[in-house]
């Protein structure tokens, strides 16, 4: 049930790669699905539940998962929702618009671009894409070293930090039986520490 997911969300990701077409690449696409994947995991859960005979404590199983799992899959949202709006919001417009200014501080342009999109709108995903597709013209990457730079620039500051309106905050906090105020001195914090010193270090290694 755990592998399987993965493995078909793998195959879909390669098959999206490797630019594979045909109904085998559909039939990949679909199943690689997070949704599909998990689904079919789940089936093959009760399968085995089946074949260990103990399709009886099936109900059991579920109640007991549903009650540790269901708060955790509520906030979580919730952390990804308040993400959307602030995103929808013309905040990365602006970002975009007054990019030259901020493009005479080097290699800690992307860092800090990424670190201000992470933090006002809380999803990674996002902040690295909107800093890559701001940068690329900007910057004129004219070799794979200053482009390399740049990217662990971006990958720095994308996760500079993680707090409210991030759902992954809101993922550990729950697992990790903390309180928002324990959240924000462990998560936040820790994330604060990895993307400085992960700039830091970029910054000697651009020298």
């Amino acid at each position: 049930p755990i592998l399987i997911p993965i493995l078909l969300m793998g195959a879909s990701s390669i098959a999206s790669m490797a630019g594979w077409s045909g109904t085998a690449n559909d039939i990949l696409k679909f199943l690689g699905t997070p949704i599909i994947a998990l689904a079919v995991g789940t089936i093959f859960g009760v399968i085995q539940l089946v074949g260990a005979r103990r399709i009886d404590k099936f109900y059991d199983l579920t109640n007991e998962t549903l009650k540790t799992v269901g708060p955790i899959l509520f906030v979580t949202a919730a952390g990804g929702v308040l993400g959307k709006v602030i995103a929808s919001t013309s905040m990365i417009d602006y970002i975009t618009q007054n990019a030259e200014l901020l493009e005479t501080i080097g290699i800690f342009f992307p860092f800090i671009l990424a670190a201000i999109l992470k933090s006002a709108q809380g999803s990674s995903t996002v902040a690295l894409t909107t800093t890559a597709g701001i940068v690329l013209p900007v910057l004129g990457l004219d070799s794979p070293i200053r482009a390399t730079l740049a990217v662990m620039a971006i990958g720095a500051g994308a996760m500079t930090v993680s707090h409210a309106n991030d759902s992954y905050f809101w993922v550990v906090t729950n697992f990790g039986a903390m309180t928002p105020e324990k959240g924000y001195k462990t998560q936040t914090m820790a994330t604060l520490v990895l993307g400085l010193s992960g700039m830091l270090e970029i910054f000697i290694l651009s020298l």
